[in-house]
């Protein structure tokens, strides 16, 4: 028997050893599959440089999520998310590119005008949108059209498109504006059902996260303090885009009256609507607005000439330097995107271990003369919070100015991180503040009482046993709470450090109240309202160098996967068209956003369970 056993432990690991040899194989010559197509592609691309003639339009096709840094994707896993799992081939598209591109055109004798197709730019927040829109309104004063087109135009769209001297619609289409909201669901009721123990501890009037879990809706504290920032930042919106039309503000967005009454005018109509109220300029199908651009840039040509977003970009020359390559002293900048994690992270998050590491990289650097921290983040882990910022106070140690330049959020976790800058940079629509702390958890010993199951037993002090099995005693949480309000004290103290204010101070306008960066500086939160490109001026100023000189400071990239990445998403792209396959669909659109969210409740890995985050921060 032992011999027969030993036989067939031979005869399988041979197998097993067949198996690894073919799948490595494979996996090899798939790679391999991969270079040769990529150097056939290259060379097809130098044989074909791109040229676009005199008196050219650049078109603007933005496709995909504007973000300050794009996410290093694995190229493996984004082929296997997007066939597999049917996950949407997302493109990201970096606002400084944009920027970039915009300004160049400017002053690009080749370029006569803009043109703005947004048909594929995906929701953006109003910050993003503003620093474009900046670009835009300097573009305009060089004397150059621009012109914006569409099917149907979404707000963010709209907003950039109110830029345009002309907006052409399609009379099948419409303007959606449907304003600023912030919603949640609320679980208590559904908690209580289900017969869980949950267990919330917290410090701030206005630290409405747990809200969802201790609530069936939300409190009158929590709409006051979200109403004051979305009005402000519908308001911004509203005059921006009636100062760009020559409209009231009111009539952007009118009341439902009055909307149904005006609509009624013109049967329903919605883009004779848009038409009527003066959103867009005129209602002309497809082949109508090509035949109009034509004429309108080329005089009688069949097509006017043309060159695309993607193809002007790869001819401008590079913003940032890479770290280890800068020719002379410059600015350094590392871009902070995302949730606040313990330990190292990729790109789309923030790792306290890794964003310390590329800030004391900074540090050592002699060719840094000074530090720009671009912040994009809702928060996170208190911990790796303070990590970050305490690698912030090394750099400035090191006599190098740290200047902060906020995003769309900084709120929360990313505010704790922020507050130890030399210098705070803000928009005026940037979400900050939310200077609050909490930690959370659920039980489940009514849930098992309820189906018979009990847990019982002994132990040496009065701290065994802790379980989500179990009842948590009242000393626990006792103790817990404790932390709680230490953890809500240490952060009032790392404010009123960083921002020369008394802790009473900083507790007046804290207690986890969201605001707006232009209530931040007047709240003495922030030092500056304006945008990355001021905050990297004032820098240079500090250092007495170049705004020029430009050192990105990042985690290091692989060539292989670089290139795996260039070539995975076009390939995957094809796949899903040949499949049929709508990545955008109602039913992949509601499932993102339920992993997502779920996602988000999985990355809490706190090592004292205290969290300093500002999810309620999402607009929709």
């Amino acid at each position: 028997m032992r011999k027969l056993f030993s036989i067939l432990g031979y005869i399988l690991s041979k197998i097993g050893s067949s198996i690894t040899f073919t799948r490595n194989l494979i996996l090899n010559l798939f790679f391999v599959a991969f270079i040769a197509i990529i150097f056939i592609a290259l060379q097809q691309q130098e044989d074909k440089p791109v040229v676009y003639a005199d008196n050219a339009a650049l078109v603007l096709n933005l496709n995909g999520v504007l973000v300050d840094q794009p996410k290093l994707v694995d190229p493996f896993e984004q082929v296997i998310g997007e066939l597999v799992e049917s996950k949407s081939v997302v493109n990201e598209i970096a606002i400084s590119d944009v920027v970039t591109v915009i300004n160049n055109a400017k002053t690009d004798n080749s370029i006569s005008a803009l043109v703005l197709d947004l048909a594929l730019l995906k929701p953006a927040n109003l910050t993003k949108l503003t620093d474009i829109s900046d670009a835009l309104t300097a573009f305009k004063k060089s004397g150059k059209p621009i012109y914006a087109y569409g099917d149907h135009f979404s707000q963010e769209q709209y907003f950039l498109a109110s830029f345009a001297d002309e907006i052409l619609l399609n009379p099948a289409g419409g303007v959606l504006l449907q304003g600023y909201g912030s919603y949640s669901l609320y679980f208590k009721d559904a908690i209580d059902k289900l017969n869980l123990s949950s267990h919330v501890f917290r410090v701030g009037t206005y630290k409405s996260f747990v809200e969802p879990f201790t609530r069936s809706g939300m409190s009158a504290e929590s709409k006051e303090a979200k109403l004051n920032w979305l009005n402000q930042l519908w308001g911004t919106y509203t005059s921006i885009v009636a100062n760009n039309r020559g409209i009231n503000a009111d009539d952007v967005a009118p009341k439902a009256e009055l909307f149904i009454t005006r609509l009624q005018s013109v049967n329903g109509d919605i883009a004779q609507y848009a038409l009527q109220q003066k959103l867009v300029d005129q209602l002309l199908t497809r082949e109508e607005i090509s035949r109009y651009l034509t004429k309108k840039l080329n005089g009688e040509s069949e097509q006017f000439e043309q060159i695309e977003f993607l193809d002007y970009l790869a001819m401008q020359p590079t913003q940032f330097q890479e770290q280890g390559f800068a020719s002379e002293p410059g600015v350094g900048i590392i871009f902070a995107n995302g949730q606040i994690l313990d330990g190292n992270q990729p790109a789309g998050a923030i790792g306290g271990k890794s964003l310390s590491k590329l800030l004391l990289q900074a540090k050592d650097d002699d060719k840094i003369k000074a530090l720009v921290l671009r912040i994009d983040s809702p928060g996170g882990s208190a911990f790796a919070s303070e990590q970050v910022r305490t690698a912030i106070l090394e750099v400035k140690q090191a006599g190098k100015p740290v200047i902060v330049s906020m995003g769309s959020v900084a709120a929360s976790g990313g505010y704790w991180i922020a507050s130890a800058a030399d210098e705070i940079w803000a928009k005026p629509t940037t979400i900050t503040g939310s200077i609050g702390i909490f930690g959370m958890f659920a039980t489940t010993e009514k849930l098992l009482a309820k189906m018979g199951i009990y847990s019982d037993g002994v132990g040496t002090t009065d701290y065994t046993g802790l379980s989500v099995n179990r009842e948590l005693p009242a000393h626990m949480a006792q103790i817990i709470q404790m932390t709680v309000e230490n953890g809500y004290s240490n952060f009032l103290n790392v404010v009123a450090e960083g921002r020369d204010m008394t802790t009473e101070q900083v507790d007046k306008i804290a207690q986890g109240r969201v605001w707006t960066g232009r209530d931040a500086l007047r709240l003495g939160l922030v030092d500056n309202l304006g945008s990355l490109n001021e905050a990297i001026e004032s820098a240079a100023v500090k250092a007495d160098v170049s705004s020029d000189s430009l050192i990105l400071i990042q985690t290091p990239r692989s060539e292989r996967d670089k290139l795996l990445s260039m070539f995975t998403q076009s390939v995957a792209k094809q796949v899903l068209t040949e499949l049929n396959i709508n990545p955008n669909g109602n039913v992949a659109t509601w499932l993102a956003a339920v992993s997502n969210q779920a996602a988000q409740l999985t990355n809490y890995s706190d090592p004292q369970g205290l969290y300093v985050e500002c999810l309620v921060c999402d607009i929709k």
